[in-house]
């Protein structure tokens, strides 16, 4: 500041007009922001997979016709790994260095836990094409299973809206992941744009 209580021109220089932070320095913290919140909602997936791979019988043993453990369970199991994985990777590259969305792998990184919320979701409604290996009629009568609130008549023990908050989680994941994208994208052009 100069005598007059107004900012130095160096001081405009470091801190852009007026005292304000740089506009790529906040783009920079509010994509991490949205990276960190990404990777707290895949936790919160991760958490829900545990939880119903412990829980869902059925799943455990497709309705009680198969020993422990059925193959459906297995992609639950890879679902809950991936997700795991992608939420600690996304938090440790924002651990380490500065930015974070600039070096190569950070935006690897990103770009994996930002794209994984969709892939699960394919996953989560493909998963209605294969109702005769579960052995329902009907991909209807299956889904009824997944995403009905209360107990399927006839099934084995299961929290029956686990399969929906999971499928709601990796929505919410998904619509954060895209905000981040559009702010790391910001980010990412104003700092190339000043080198």
């Amino acid at each position: 500041m100069s005598g007059t209580g107004e900012p130095s021109p160096a001081t405009e220089r470091r801190t852009g007009a007026a005292g304000a932070r740089p506009a790529a320095e906040t783009d920079s913290r509010s994509a991490r922001r949205l990276l960190d919140a990404l990777a707290a909602v895949l936790l919160v997936s991760f958490v829900l997979e545990t939880v119903m791979l412990g829980t869902d019988q059925n799943l455990q043993t497709d309705f009680g016709s198969s020993a422990r453990y059925y193959l459906h369970w297995y992609g639950v199991l890879v679902l809950a790994i991936v997700t795991l994985i992608a939420a600690v990777a996304l938090l440790a590259s924002g651990r380490v260095g500065p930015m974070k969305g600039t070096r190569p792998v950070g935006r690897y990184v990103a770009l994996g836990a930002i794209v994984w919320p969709f892939l699960a979701i394919a996953a989560m409604l493909g998963v209605l094409a294969t109702y005769q290996q579960v052995g329902f009629t009907t991909s209807g009568q299956f889904a009824q299973f997944l995403f009905g609130v209360t107990p399927y008549p006839g099934a084995l023990p299961y929290v029956p809206w686990l399969y929906d908050a999971l499928l709601a989680s990796y929505a919410v994941a998904a619509g954060t992941g895209v905000v981040a994208a559009v702010a790391l994208r910001g980010f990412l052009r104003s700092a190339a744009s000043k080198r």
